[in-house]
């Protein structure tokens, strides 16, 4: 059984943690880690999410993300991910935290990774994943828009700002 830490909107924990899938109170939150791998290609590796998920089944999505268990930093638990549903290595030096945003009961940590992976070096969770992909980030917002990519409201400022980067 899985359990998620407990903390307030601050991020500061509340020295409680619940068994995933318990209902948070008010001013409770749990954290989310969700990591994009961005190549020199100006391409993002994403994930289509597998039927078999409770929540946006079939549906496209980030490289790798997923709950911060109990007693896990949200970079261990972006590792992890990545790991889990990728198949692949990620060190916690190499993720740049670019946002938190706060939504509902949950804190999401949101994670770059600037690394040229290949699809073939990428062994999917079958239980988690169904594919993996590469698009620009011109290709995913036609994919929110279509209804067939999560659209998470931080996108758009979150691409302007990685690309508007690399350029410097």
């Amino acid at each position: 059984m899985e359990y998620w830490d407990v903390y307030d909107k601050n991020g500061k924990w509340k020295r409680k943690a619940i068994k995933k899938g318990t209902r948070l109170r008010r001013n409770e939150y749990h954290i989310i880690s969700e990591g994009w791998i961005l190549r020199d290609d100006n391409k993002f590796i994403i994930q289509r999410r597998s039927l078999n998920k409770k929540s946006f089944s079939g549906m496209w999505y980030c490289s790798a993300g997923g709950s911060v268990i109990s007693g896990e930093t949200p970079k261990e638990g972006m590792v992890r991910e990545f790991k889990e549903e990728l198949g692949i290595d990620i060190s916690e030096e190499e993720l740049r935290l670019k946002r938190i945003i706060v939504e509902k009961n949950t804190i999401f940590h949101i994670f770059l990774v600037r690394k040229n992976i290949s699809l073939e070096e990428i062994t999917l969770q079958e239980e988690e994943v169904m594919d993996a992909t590469l698009a620009t980030s011109d290709e995913i917002m036609q994919m929110v828009q279509r209804g067939s990519f999560i659209g998470l409201s931080y996108y758009e400022k979150f691409f302007k700002n990685v690309l508007n980067n690399r350029l410097k």
